[in-house]
């Protein structure tokens, strides 16, 4: 949960306007004490406007609408099911199905001694060798797709390629939940043009419309300590893949 949650504010109202329309009156606190909140209207589909305001999706679909749509996560990258428990933990009933990836076998291994009930489905596979084991993944549409401290342009890494790869599984204006490490930001360019096409619009602030993704949120978080003792530094960004019909919708 967000510190500053937008229903803990006394001084935050949210006044339905026109259902059809999908439409909703939003009031924010002013930014002073003698300021006046002003009431802004926002499509419910307008997410780079509510995202921006910490608590308002949750307060809005999950609070007032009360949104029960289980959503269908994949994790590639998912070793042996660390963060699908903490999905789980954290997310509970809303989450309707749940199945990891990894390269590695030995991850389903330890993945089935550790946390053998995470996982709805566990496969293993290579996504961008045409993997055979991976085959069923292209009849799923999954909501979210999340890939944890598994991307990157390094030996062992997870190559971008895959990432896009993976947006076949993805269902129009599904979110992609991905990790970068923080010195990437300020790494020297690499011989991978996606790779460094991705940094490069990182750097600016946003991502946009890069090959069909958009930026909706962006975290800074301590990933784990190196062996010296000191903090690596993540960035948590959450992408939204282009939905054809609200593109002709708008």
């Amino acid at each position: 949960m967000y510190a500053g949650h937008i229903e803990a504010d006394p001084r935050t109202s949210i006044t339905f306007i026109a259902q059809d329309a999908e439409l909703v009156g939003v009031t924010f606190p002013a930014d002073t004490e003698e300021g006046t909140p002003q009431p802004t209207r926002i499509r419910f589909h307008d997410y780079e406007v509510i995202y921006s305001h910490p608590g308002l999706y949750e307060s809005l679909f999950h609070g007032r609408l009360e949104c029960q749509s289980p959503q269908n996560v994949l994790e590639i990258g998912a070793g042996n099911g660390i963060v699908a428990e903490e999905l789980r933990l954290q997310l509970g009933s809303a989450i309707g199905r749940l199945v990891g990836t990894d390269l590695v076998p030995e991850s389903r291994d330890a993945l089935v001694r550790d946390r053998p009930h995470v996982f709805d489905q566990y496969l293993v596979g290579d996504l961008l060798m045409q993997d055979t084991q991976l085959s069923s993944l292209s009849r799923e549409n999954f909501d979210v797709i999340v890939i944890c401290a598994a991307l990157g342009p390094g030996w062992g890494d997870l190559p971008i390629e895959a990432m896009l790869r993976a947006m076949n599984y993805l269902a129009d204006g599904g979110l992609m939940a991905i990790t970068v490490n923080g010195k990437w930001l300020s790494d020297k360019p690499t011989n991978c043009n996606l790779w460094n096409d991705l940094i490069s619009q990182l750097k600016e602030g946003n991502v946009r419309a890069w090959n069909g993704l958009t930026e909706v949120r962006r975290q800074k978080y301590r990933h784990r300590r190196d062996m010296r003792g000191n903090w690596i530094m993540y960035y948590a960004i959450v992408l939204r893949k282009e939905d054809p019909d609200q593109k002709e919708e708008l």
